[in-house]
């Protein structure tokens, strides 16, 4: 048995919540992997890269989580979750500002397209000889976690802007 992999019985160690996405199949599953996680991070910004790495941080726990019940015995590694997480969440983040609409629009696009595919051949995009099958259920979970993360980033930010405006008139209008 792999240390990193997350399974039902490994539960008492917690670290594997964390440490089952970097285990892989074999190294082109890492790259793959990687190279799903690298798109993301190119198109944001610098101070969004910090914000979706921090984000994938305290998603991973989460993902691992919320994938045991789908295990049946059986054990869950890669990095696809985590990967499916980021594209939605840069998706959504870059699909609000005017000037990257196109960007994450196509980013939500592909990534829907990527779930229709596998629904329609009932497995992952790229196939290694049945190695590993990609679990579905990582990549769907992965992405509503990534787009709950993007939403809750966006409205921290409208939060945050409308804040200082609010001290300002509370500070400013005598009474």
């Amino acid at each position: 048995m792999n240390p990193w992999n997350l399974t039902e019985s490994t539960l008492h160690e917690p670290w594997r919540l964390w440490t089952c996405h970097l285990a892989h199949h074999g190294w082109q599953h890492a790259a793959d992997n990687s190279l799903a996680l690298l798109i993301p991070l190119l198109l944001l910004s610098w101070r969004q890269r910090g914000q979706l790495l921090l984000w994938l941080l305290i998603l991973s726990p989460l993902l691992g989580l919320a994938l045991l019940p789908s295990l049946e015995g059986g054990s869950y590694d890669g990095l696809s979750g985590l990967a499916c997480a980021a594209w939605a969440y840069a998706g959504l983040r870059l699909s609000l500002k005017e000037n990257s609409f196109a960007f994450g629009a196509a980013m939500l696009g592909l990534l829907a397209l990527k779930f229709m595919v596998e629904a329609m051949t009932g497995c992952g995009l790229l196939a290694h000889a049945g190695r590993w099958q990609n679990p579905v259920e990582a990549h769907v979970l992965g992405t509503l976690l990534g787009l709950l993360a993007g939403g809750l980033d966006a409205s921290f930010l409208r939060l945050r802007h409308r804040a200082p405006l609010g001290l300002k008139r509370l500070v400013l209008v005598p009474r």
